[in-house]
């Protein structure tokens, strides 16, 4: 891979980082929402997951391109296909380019990829920007969490997410642990829905910070198999309009769900799955983390977002199929997925199998 900044101006790139759940893609989808006119904006997307919804839920009409690596971490076992996604994205030659790695991710190989000769002169690396909630920020169980402390090590701007969420002791007391870090960092502050100020993207970015848990992937049990072939994105088909794919590394295993674009889904019977995802969850003994999808309800799209915590649906701009993707911590073996896939499918208003 061979890049000549004489030919073409190093693309400003900031890697967004946070653990699962904590409003990643909520952030990138403000600032594109928010993209000066002028410019054309990049994002690389990374899920553990096989299926991909973040690439989905980043669909807008402000002409970004987006390069999705689904089914396992940029950071180690999917990092030459990261490599492949960023020689596409770069020769398209954007005015910004955005990294949103699974929450999963460690930060350090991907910034170590982005700093490889060739790339690195490609690339003017700014500011690291990593949320995280405030609750699991003072939680001493996260914050011996390897990868998680990491997250906040390698940061340079440390964003306290959905903080409407909070009351003030508690986002007082994370100014203050996190204004104690070490070296410092260049932006503390609290953001709500996702409104990252635009101006701390050009915040620049120093090698002082280091990871105190490199290897920290490498010491989980089951690591991801490495993955081969191409970045492209499943597509359902007439023989194939419905798609199921399982992946287990990181102490976690994912299912997810592709439909073609005539199934469609009954909104409120949707809507009163997610309330009872955590039940159902707690019945079938799964240590659910994660849901997320875009689904097909009549003509409208909607993302769903959900964490243990709460959720909340929201009408996109996606039109392609409808998406789901489940995570879950690895306990006992691997989840009974058949019994998420039997409610999900119990809440579609047309089934293309069945109608025709």
């Amino acid at each position: 891979m061979n890049f000549s900044p004489a030919a073409n101006k190093a693309v400003p790139t900031n890697l967004i980082s946070g653990f699962l759940g904590v409003g990643k893609t909520t952030a990138i989808r403000y600032l594109l929402a928010h993209t000066p006119q002028h410019e054309r904006w990049a994002v690389l997307v990374n899920e553990f997951g096989e299926i991909g919804i973040d690439g989905a839920t980043l669909e807008s009409d402000q002409g970004v391109d987006i390069r999705e690596v689904a089914g396992g971490c940029v950071c180690c076992t999917s990092g030459p296909m990261l490599r492949v996604a960023l020689t596409r994205l770069l020769r398209q030659r954007p005015d910004r380019l955005l990294i949103e790695p699974t929450g999963l991710g460690h930060p350090a190989g991907i910034l170590d990829t982005l700093r490889e000769p060739g790339l690195a002169q490609a690339l003017q690396l700014n500011a690291v920007i990593t949320l995280v909630d405030p609750a699991q920020f003072l939680d001493e169980k996260y914050r011996q969490h390897p990868v998680y402390a990491d997250q906040i090590s390698l940061a340079d701007v440390l964003l306290a997410s959905k903080s409407d969420r909070y009351d003030a002791a508690t986002l007082q007391q994370f100014q203050q642990q996190a204004d104690e870090l070490y070296p410092p960092k260049q932006r503390v502050a609290s953001i709500e829905n996702g409104a990252i100020d635009a101006a701390w993207l050009d915040l620049g970015t120093t090698s002082q910070r280091t990871a105190e848990h490199p290897d920290a992937h490498r010491k989980l049990l089951s690591p991801l198999q490495p993955r081969t072939g191409d970045t492209e994105p499943l597509v359902p088909s007439a023989n194939e309009p419905l798609i199921c794919r399982s992946n287990h590394g990181l102490g976690s295993h994912s299912c997810g769900w592709l439909f073609a674009p005539q199934f469609q889904f009954h909104l409120q019977k949707l809507k009163h799955w997610a309330e009872d995802l955590a039940e159902l969850a707690a019945a079938q003994n799964v240590p659910l983390t994660r849901a997320k999808g875009v689904f097909r309800c009549g003509d409208k799209w909607w993302w769903l977002n959900w964490t243990p915590q709460d959720h909340s649906w929201q009408a996109i701009a996606w039109r392609r199929d409808s998406r789901c993707e489940l995570i879950a911590a690895d306990s006992a073996g691997e989840p009974d997925w058949q019994a998420f896939a039997c409610s999900l499918l119990s809440t579609l208003s047309v089934d293309p199998r069945i109608n025709n």
